[in-house]
Formats: structure tokens, sequence, C-alpha cells
């Protein structure tokens, strides 16, 4: 019976998250022009701490080469964040001044046990996506998925502070 209402609990879970997630993408497909407004008042934001972590982006940098975009080209590694459920850190490449790949150097569901690496696989995909289209980290969580994003969103915003 245990098992039976255990199948039963992560069925709905998936399908909450998936969708929680097909809502999230929908409704980001309708509202790109106040996408483009957050990441302009985030660029604002981020260029007022850039003077403050120029000094460090420079040793951190993989690769680098002039661009006309938002950020410098190069591949640029986050600092890793701690989260109750493991390490997560993330690796952004910039290409033309923009978030071309993001790709997990380590994740929670490396760590976790069968639910996180569950959440972890449908989560990280979704965040990724969204990171390429904001151009930021400033997306949104995706429910059931909240540790994940909180550590992705540091991680992600900390290689962006360095790619400035």
């Amino acid at each position: 019976m245990k098992k039976i209402l255990a199948v039963l609990v992560t069925g709905l879970i998936a399908v909450a998250m998936v969708l929680d997630a097909y809502w999230l993408l929908l409704m980001n497909k309708g509202s790109s022009t106040d996408a483009s407004a957050t990441t302009t008042s985030q660029a604002t934001t981020t260029d007022s701490t850039s003077d403050t972590t120029s000094v460090s982006s420079s040793s951190s940098t993989i690769s680098t080469s002039s661009s006309s975009g938002k950020y410098k080209d190069g591949t640029y590694k986050g600092s890793s964040v701690s989260t109750q459920w493991g390490n997560v850190q993330v690796k952004v490449t910039i290409s033309g001044g923009k978030i071309t790949d993001v790709t997990m150097v380590h994740s929670t569901s490396e760590d976790g046990e069968g639910r996180s690496q569950a959440i972890d696989n449908q989560a990280e995909p979704v965040y990724i996506s969204e990171t390429k289209k904001a151009q930021s980290a400033d997306i949104q969580a995706i429910s059931g998925a909240t540790v994940t994003y909180e550590g992705y969103t540091q991680s992600l915003q900390s290689a962006l502070d360095k790619a400035v």
C-alpha cells in the first residue's frame, strides 16, 4: 500500500511540474516585452556593481574576445552554491555578447536522492531555456524546484557578473 501511495504521489508531482513548466513557457511567450524590460533594468543593476567584480573577472574567464553585446564573449564559471540538497554550479558561454549556452557543472541531482534527481532532470532544461530567452538570471522558479532554482540563479548571476 505504501509503495502504491508513493508511486501515485510521485506521479502527481511529476504531472504538476510538467503543467507548471508548460504554463511558465506559455506565459513567457505572451509577455516577451515584459521580459525585455526586466532584462534592461537588471542590466543597469549589474552595471552598477561591475566595478567591484571587474578585478576578479579576468582571472575567471576561460576564453575571451571582443563583442558588441551586453556581455563579454567567453566562458564563465559561476560560484558553487550550497543548497540543502547539494551544491549547484553552472558555466555560461557568451557569444556575440549574448548567452548562448548554460551547462550544469554540478547539480543537486548528483548529490541527492531519487526525488531530487527527478526534479532536477525536469527543471534544469527549463531553467536553461528560460535563461537563454531572458538573457539574464531573472527567470521564474518552477513550483517544486525552488531549491534548484535558488542555487541555479545564484551561480548563474555570479558567472554573468564576471562577463560584464
